[in-house]
């Protein structure tokens, strides 16, 4: 998992006006400016998802997330970015970004519907909720926030969602609801911008059917090669991504693959590994990754990756690191 390099410096320079040095910021979260430079470049996932630390400290905003997206007016660069602007409508815009929006931060889901409102679903990957929950309220903010002003940008229009949805406790509502100008609920499941379906007719002002057609063939064929991993790769990458506090059934890992488990098997049979065998793997990393969390007790990370006792996970993290979950933790004091 990773974030587009180029979003990261979108965030770095809009944060100078917080009073954070551009080059500062990549000094404190470890990333060289060049990596930052390309829209071809993706920063790995941890690395990207503690960038608001240093900017949390460095502008003593509680609502940093929230600001920085609010002076975002192009959430995507590179040809992602490209091919949103030039789409028709708001609504094929959302489209797009829910279709292509995993190549440039695999770390969030997107799910848009259209039925009596138009409502965008924005999910974050569990582990990066459970980890580092703080950085990862902020770049909520962020995404909602920026999509929001996005979509001011390429309509030309003041676009008023119909309410939002945030999936974590009230703070400072009134600020939200500045910045919004509409309802904001917290404590839901999901977090949600709901449009009307006729805000999402708005037409887009750089709409060009040619130039929509060129890029939706470039980043189509840049899709298509980045699906070229192999089986178990990709295994590896939805069981991650799927990971909703325990790992996903093969049946599960099957349909999000197109395939049935039947040929998924016989594919990671060619490459001489298992269901079984991936599925270990990524439990090995999601408990090592959450063990660095001790806000999270050692019982809810057996409960979380689906071990009955906690004996059946103090032996197999035993075989993993050879050492025990306590004297990991004791390691970390």
């Amino acid at each position: 998992m990773a974030l587009q390099g180029t979003v990261i410096r979108t965030i770095f320079q809009t944060a100078t006006s917080f009073g954070a040095a551009f080059d500062t910021l990549c000094q404190l979260s470890g990333i060289r400016p060049e990596e930052i430079s390309d829209s071809e470049n993706m920063v790995e996932w941890e690395k990207a998802a503690l960038i608001w630390v240093p900017l949390l400290k460095l502008s003593g905003d509680p609502l940093i997330g929230l600001h920085i997206g609010m002076g975002v007016n192009t959430l995507l660069q590179g040809m992602v970015g490209f091919l949103i602007q030039s789409s028709k409508d708001l609504d094929q815009s959302l489209q797009l970004l829910c279709r292509y929006g995993h190549m440039t931060s695999p770390m969030v889901e997107y799910r848009y519907t259209v039925k009596e409102e138009a409502i965008l679903e924005i999910t974050q990957n569990k582990l990066w909720l459970m980890k580092h929950p703080e950085p990862a309220r902020h770049a909520n903010d962020f995404l909602l926030a920026a999509i929001v002003n996005t979509s001011h940008t390429l309509s030309g229009k003041h676009i008023v969602p119909l309410r939002i949805e945030l999936a974590y406790e009230m703070r400072e509502i009134s600020e939200y609801r500045k910045f919004f100008g509409c309802e904001v609920l917290f404590n839901k499941d999901t977090n949600r911008i709901v449009l009307s379906k006729e805000a999402v007719s708005t037409p887009i002002l750089t709409s060009d059917q040619s130039m929509f057609q060129l890029f939706n063939s470039i980043v189509a064929n840049k899709e298509a090669l980045l699906e070229t991993n192999s089986t178990a790769e990709n295994l590896k990458q939805v069981l991650f991504m799927q990971f909703r506090g325990r790992i996903p059934t093969i049946e599960e890992a099957a349909s999000a693959l197109n395939m049935t488990p039947r040929n998924l098997q016989r594919k990671l049979l060619q490459e001489q590994t298992t269901f079984r065998d991936i599925a270990g793997e990524i439990r090995k990393e999601i408990a090592i990754q959450l063990m660095e969390n001790p806000a999270i007790k050692i019982s809810e990370i057996a409960d979380i990756l689906g071990y009955s006792d906690l004996t059946a996970f103090r032996k197999a993290f035993k075989s993993w690191t050879n050492a025990t979950p306590r004297a990991i933790r004791k390691g970390q004091l």
